[in-house]
C-alpha cells in the first residue's frame, strides 16, 4: 500500500511491487487455507502424511501466487483479455492436474 500510494501508477517499479506483493499475499493466504483444510481432514497421528499436506499446500499457495502474478501483469501491459485469461488459467489448471495425480504402483 505505501508503494501505491508514494509512486507514480506509470512506475515500472511501482506497478511491479504492486504485482510481486498482491501475488505473494494471495499465494500466502491460499497456501494456509489449503494447510488448514489438509490438517482438518487429516487421520490424527500420521506425521509422514502431515509433511506431505504441507508440501501440497506450499504447491498450491505457489500456484494461486504465479497465477495472480500472470494475470496481473497481462493486465499491466493490456494483454488480457477472456481467451488469454482462459488459456492461462488452463495451463495453471492442467499444471495441479498433472502434478496431484499419484503416480501407479508397479506390479512387479
Amino acid at each position: 500500500m505505501l508503494v501505491a500510494g508514494t509512486r507514480d501508477p506509470t512506475d515500472l517499479v511501482a506497478v511491479i511491487a504492486v504485482i510481486a506483493g498482491a501475488s505473494l499475499a494471495i499465494g500466502a493466504t491460499a497456501a494456509l487455507v489449503g494447510l488448514w483444510l489438509e490438517e482438518r481432514w487429516a487421520p490424527l497421528g500420521r506425521r509422514r502424511v502431515l509433511r506431505a499436506q504441507w508440501i501440497r499446500a506450499l504447491r498450491r499457495g505457489l500456484e494461486v501466487g504465479a497465477l495472480v502474478a500472470a494475470l496481473a501483469s497481462l493486465r499491466a501491459t493490456d494483454g488480457l483479455t477472456p481467451v488469454t485469461a482462459g488459456f492461462v488459467v488452463a495451463g495453471f489448471a492442467l499444471g495441479e492436474i498433472v502434478l496431484a495425480a499419484r503416480p501407479l504402483r508397479s506390479s512387479g
